[in-house]
């Protein structure tokens, strides 16, 4: 990147522990929405709108989800870097992170105000794009609120720390399916029904709680260029100017090309978990108190406990980050997918459902959600150390912002082959959700072996 004679990159000397904590507040109040909104809600609640409100399948519903989802992770991709690009250049990130946020908060309530496909996949589509960016920009705040060697430590902790997130809101959303009762998207289980999403409530509800614990974030100390923050027609000028340099620098960086690769199919087992945990809880595996009926509270048991292991454990997948390197780590989080896969994928298959009690289905079922926990977390804290390995101090942010890109365009490949998958739960019934879960499990595979031939510095 060319920069002016005045542009000096300060980079965070001192880790000062109340920095990060602050920093890791917004980790915690943002898995608030992706657990919420992106894994428990929204996934189902298109389900019930699609087969109530328009007459689809449960099949067909499901893969245009899956589609919208696509589409939506393509123009990411697209963004991604020039968001990259306008982290580094205006050098002063968290306005931006402020300013997606309540773009998240309003869109995000939206989606419970109508009962119609149209309008709840846009509001979904804003708020989910106003998500990814916000993310970019928060990631890129890490090694000038952090020294470079407590990288892997902070990022670790942040990303535990955030889970204890969904905990909260989880345990809050507890009262109202309670009240309302559960959301019932497939038809074998009794009649559809929206359950708790029924009004606009839990949305607002969620986003009250991700207000609350973001404040804290806006007392963070970030190393920032000085000056004034550079006019938007500056700043995205620049900012192709960057890409366009890094562009070039990208044909020469060999070893971030093949991390990109591999990392496109490493992170489609996280985007497609994420987006699809609940259903997979509720109506591929069926876990519930009552034979051949998944229960939302099952779920969200399912999801603490996940929760819990990933806050536990995630924090030593940061540490052995620090000791081993990037690499290793991917090692290590791709063993723990395999293993939660596999287990998930053999009660699909031989369990009609799973009931809640001391037998030793449902105790497998609670082992795949503890082994998920640290390999989610883990797969982002690999991704962040990778970065600082590969990437210069000053472009830091555009390189996190291309590694993102495989992210992105992997988020779109993994609800299209999911959702296509899904087509046949139609004719084939919840072992559909069996063959979607091997196909994510072989995809990981590739990434994990390309990821072997990335050669860093430590």
């Amino acid at each position: 990147m060319e920069t002016d004679e005045n542009e000096i990159v300060e980079v965070e000397t001192e880790t000062s522990k109340r920095n990060v904590f602050f920093y890791a507040m917004y980790d915690l109040a943002n898995t608030i929405y992706s657990m919420i909104i992106v894994s428990l809600i929204i996934n189902r609640y298109v389900l019930v709108i699609g087969q109530l409100e328009h007459g689809m399948s449960y099949g067909d519903a499901s893969f245009l989800f899956g589609v919208a989802s696509a589409i939506m992770q393509i123009g990411i991709a697209v963004l991604v870097p020039i968001m990259g690009a306008l982290s580094d250049r205006a050098g002063k990130r968290k306005p931006f992170v402020i300013g997606l946020t309540f773009i998240i908060l309003i869109f995000a309530s939206l989606i419970g105000l109508y009962h119609n496909l149209a309008f709840v996949l846009l509001f979904y589509v804003i708020a989910n794009i106003a998500y990814n960016f916000s993310l970019i920009f928060f990631d890129a705040m890490l090694p000038f609120i952090a020294r470079k060697e407590d990288v892997g430590k902070v990022s670790g902790f942040t990303v535990a720390w955030g889970y204890l997130g969904t905990i909260i809101s989880l345990l809050v959303l507890l009262p109202l399916i309670a009240i309302f009762g559960n959301v019932t998207s497939d038809t074998t289980q009794g009649p559809l029904s929206y359950g708790y999403t029924e009004t606009i409530l839990p949305f607002v509800l969620s986003m009250i709680l991700f207000f609350v614990f973001a404040i804290p974030f806006f007392f963070v100390r970030e190393k920032q260029k000085k000056g004034k923050l550079p006019s938007i027609a500056n700043l995205v000028s620049g900012a192709f100017r960057q890409i366009k340099g890094t562009l070039r620098d990208l044909r020469k960086n060999r070893q971030l090309f093949i991390f990109m690769l591999g990392y496109f199919f490493v992170s489609d087992i996280a985007s497609v978990i994420i987006l699809y945990m609940t259903p997979l809880v509720t109506d591929g595996l069926i876990i519930g108190f009552t034979p051949g009926i998944g229960d939302d509270t099952v779920a969200i048991i399912f999801i603490i406990i996940a929760t819990v292991s990933a806050v536990v454990f995630t924090y030593f997948v940061g540490k052995f980050g620090h000791k081993y390197g990037a690499k290793k780590t991917f090692y290590l989080v791709g063993a723990l997918w395999l293993t939660s896969l596999t287990m998930a994928t053999i009660l699909t298959f031989v369990t009609p459902y799973i009931l809640v009690g001391a037998n030793p289905e449902f105790i497998l079922s609670l082992l795949v959600g503890i082994i998920a926990g640290p390999a989610l977390g883990g797969t982002w804290v690999a991704q962040r150390i990778m970065v600082v390995e590969l990437a210069p101090q000053e472009k830091f942010g555009e390189f996190m912002g291309f590694s993102e890109i495989s992210n992105k365009a992997s988020s779109a490949i993994g609800p299209l082959v999911w959702g296509a998958i899904l087509l046949t739960f139609d004719l084939i019934g919840k072992i559909a959700y069996g063959f979607a879960l091997i196909s994510v499990g072989l995809i990981l595979v590739i990434g994990i072996v390309i990821i072997s031939f990335v050669k860093t510095e430590k």
